[in-house]
């Protein structure tokens, strides 16, 4: 079915007049009154009657206009997406991440490109790495932030060290230090994340290769939650470089104290694309703004 002949329908239905339709979608008045009558020989019936010069709906054309007017309706907004879309300015993002970026740094920068592209729609999801890297191959996610990567030839990715910083209890000694050094925690227990996470893995290396006891009590699933038992005086944890950025705007988290941490200690963090399909025009420009963003960041901690 012609969308010209529907266009003709709506404005005489709204104008009762064949040239006040033809004036409004710009073709001549024996062009829309052709269409008009082709539109009513495919149907099989009147639309309209003329009555005193006026064209008035039948009420075969009162039922069907509800319909056509809506068809009109997603049509417009169709063009106008496709329109917007040539220069990248509508269309979706979907983001699959680990939590840390969640908590603000990946908020944050979503905000700001959707102010400069308040034509687009977002969604950002929270997930297992594996779920995320399966999320990406399949075509779910565009984008996926997680902890470590696996080769895949179905992915490609870019992978950040982020230097972790040790969060301690205001009232511990270590509280006051430049750095805080494995000797200066004595007596003060870990929360770390599982023991399959990496910066879990290189504590554990560290305390063992400087021989000292490693004193883990608490086992979380997230940053906030490591942070929650700090807060509460029950041990130490480590924070990624991201949150440690965004805590006094995130966290209000008063008994808690974060300082430098030696020897080094990185959280890895890769971000992931799919290789067998290119990333859309605006995909591609928040992906720019995430790498060089990160980059920042880690430039920033050297």
């Amino acid at each position: 079915m012609n969308i010209n002949k529907l266009r003709i329908f709506h404005e005489v239905f709204v104008t009762g007049s064949i040239t006040r339709a033809a004036e409004r979608s710009y073709v001549s008045q024996p062009a829309a009154s052709k269409m008009l009558a082709n539109f009513e020989d495919e149907i099989g019936y009147k639309l309209f009657v003329r009555n005193n010069g006026k064209l008035i709906p039948t009420d075969e054309a009162l039922y069907l206009h509800e319909e056509v007017y809506g068809i009109l309706q997603g049509v417009n907004h169709l063009e106008d997406s496709i329109k917007r879309a040539k220069n990248s300015k509508t269309g979706r993002l979907r983001i699959a991440t680990i939590f840390g970026p969640s908590y603000q740094f990946l908020p944050e920068l979503i905000a700001e490109y959707m102010t400069a592209n308040p034509g687009v729609d977002v969604s950002l999801h929270l997930s297992g790495c594996s779920a995320i890297r399966q999320g990406i191959a399949s075509g779910q996610y565009q984008i996926g932030l997680v902890d470590k990567a696996q080769s895949s030839s179905k992915h490609d990715s870019v992978a950040f060290d982020l230097a972790c910083y040790c969060a301690v209890p205001k009232d511990h000694p270590a509280s006051q230090l430049d750095i805080i050094h494995p000797h200066d925690l004595q007596g003060l227990n870990w929360i770390t994340l599982d023991s399959e996470n990496a910066t879990t893995k290189a504590l554990k290396r560290l305390y063992a290769e400087n021989g000292l006891p490693f004193n883990r009590t608490l086992e979380v699933h997230t940053t906030i939650h490591g942070l929650s038992f700090v807060n509460l005086g029950m041990g130490a944890t480590l924070v990624d470089i991201l949150n440690f950025r965004y805590f006094d705007k995130v966290f209000q988290l008063p008994n808690v104290v974060l300082k430098p941490f030696a020897p080094n200690i990185v959280e890895p963090l890769e971000v992931l694309t799919s290789n067998l399909s290119p990333l859309s025009g605006l995909a591609k420009e928040f992906y720019d703004t995430l790498i060089n963003k990160l980059e920042k960041q880690t430039r920033l901690d050297k």
